[in-house]
């Protein structure tokens, strides 16, 4: 066979250029799913971000809702105890409320006192969320033992969680007589004008904070 047809034969890869495809192709591969793992934990992260956010956000939705009911002329409906759990705002922010959204339930009759606050999820628990605590305060409210598990006696509650964890709550009544920002409620016959929350999913992060109104704080001092 002549040089000349030699040539022209088909010429196959050497190992070398094996290698080198084989090398760039691992790094393609790598660069790929290097990116995609980061955009799913990205896109992952966003998601729980949001939803964090959401159910923040439907509990301030929640007690805005409250504050509007209150009834306007009815005396000790509003009160506010500032609490401390690990060394974290626990504060109490405490309505009255009959059956329906204020409490969560249809199927409980009379009328209950409502406490907004955070405690351990178990007695023995370090982990904290926020909740209701329900307390019937009426004959036909305390009558039915069987909806209020916690406690003993007259103590009788019912707990019904909302949000986990939650490292802090922390609850300012503003007072126009003071024009202050009081950390506690007491008056049974006057109400604040606005009430400040704040809520710390985790100790290190930023509150979501929300200033609410009292409608009936206006009609109780007229």
């Amino acid at each position: 066979m002549s040089i000349r047809a030699r040539n022209n034969l088909p010429r196959g890869f050497t190992l070398l250029e094996v290698m080198i495809a084989t090398m760039i192709v691992s790094l393609l591969a790598t660069v790929l799913f290097r990116f995609v793992s980061t955009t799913l934990q990205a896109m992952r992260f966003t998601t729980e971000l949001q939803d964090e956010r959401e159910s923040v956000q439907a509990v301030v939705r929640f007690l805005q809702t409250q504050l509007a009911d209150l009834p306007a002329h009815q005396n000790g409906v509003l009160l506010g105890n500032p609490l401390k759990l690990h060394d974290l705002s626990s504060d109490e922010i405490i309505w009255r409320a009959h059956a329906g959204q204020g409490v969560l339930t249809t199927a409980a009759p009379g009328e209950f006192r409502v406490t907004m606050t955070v405690q351990p999820v178990e007695s023995t628990s370090s982990e904290l969320e926020l909740g209701l605590r329900r307390e019937p305060i009426t004959p036909e409210a305390r009558a039915d033992v069987d909806f209020f598990a916690r406690g003993s006696g007259t103590n009788k509650y019912n707990w019904v969680p909302l949000i986990r964890p939650m490292a802090a709550f922390e609850v300012r009544y503003f007072d126009p007589r003071l024009n202050a920002w009081l950390d506690r409620w007491t008056d049974q016959n006057a109400r604040p004008q606005l009430i400040r929350v704040r809520l710390w999913k985790n100790a290190d992060d930023p509150p979501v904070e929300a200033v609410l109104p009292v409608p009936s704080s206006q009609m109780k001092q007229q």
